[in-house]
């Protein structure tokens, strides 16, 4: 059957708002709902919703996509940025957070509504059957991958692009379906090259 889970995570982000840059943490409650009765496939699931929370999202910075000259200094100072669609309130960073945790749990584990606040006492909530019409959803969002801005923002001469399955298996995050033992990409092959005349 399925199982009603509820997950808190904490993480410190800034925010680039009226040029000045805030460092804030906020605090996430998700509460989910399981998809899968594959005991392996949920722990993946959340193991994957943490690794981009602590590993991609924390110390980002959120600025708006309109301020495109800020995030490139951002980013060209080295700088982890997340590009949001609006002014990055803490409304739309969990409007974000649902849609991507969800994306990159692919059906496993469903959120059914998250919680966020950012020690201001106010706890903004967003759930499954709410609606977002006047926000233009970033293709981001909907990726299962790693992505928390958008590419035009990046030198693309400087981008690699990695599989997502690719990835989320290096990580150790890859569902069990999806790995493959047979790959032959990451086989080395040590050839002997021998010169034509062998006296040599």
């Amino acid at each position: 059957m399925n199982v009603r889970i509820a997950q808190l995570l904490t993480f410190t982000a800034g925010t680039w708002y009226n040029d000045a840059l805030e460092m804030t943490e906020y605090t996430i409650k998700l509460w989910m709902i399981t998809n899968t009765y594959n005991d392996l496939e949920q722990n993946i699931a959340i193991s994957r919703a943490k690794h981009f929370v602590f590993n991609q999202i924390e110390n980002t910075i959120f600025v708006n996509l309109k301020e495109k000259t800020k995030c490139q200094e951002f980013i060209r100072a080295g700088l982890n940025v997340t590009s949001m669609p609006n002014e990055p309130a803490d409304q739309l960073i969990g409007i974000m957070l649902f849609h991507k945790l969800n994306s990159i749990m692919e059906d496993r584990i469903k959120i059914v509504e998250i919680e966020i606040s950012s020690g201001s006492g106010i706890v903004y909530l967003h759930g499954e059957n709410e609606t977002s019409e006047d926000l233009m959803i970033p293709d981001w969002w909907a990726s299962s991958d790693l992505t928390h801005c958008d590419i035009d923002l990046t030198d693309s001469d400087k981008v690699v692009s990695i599989p997502q399955n690719t990835a989320w298996r290096d990580l150790g995050l890859a569902w069990p379906d999806q790995l493959d033992e047979t790959e032959t990409g990451n086989i080395v092959v040590f050839a002997d090259f021998k010169q034509t005349d062998e006296t040599k």
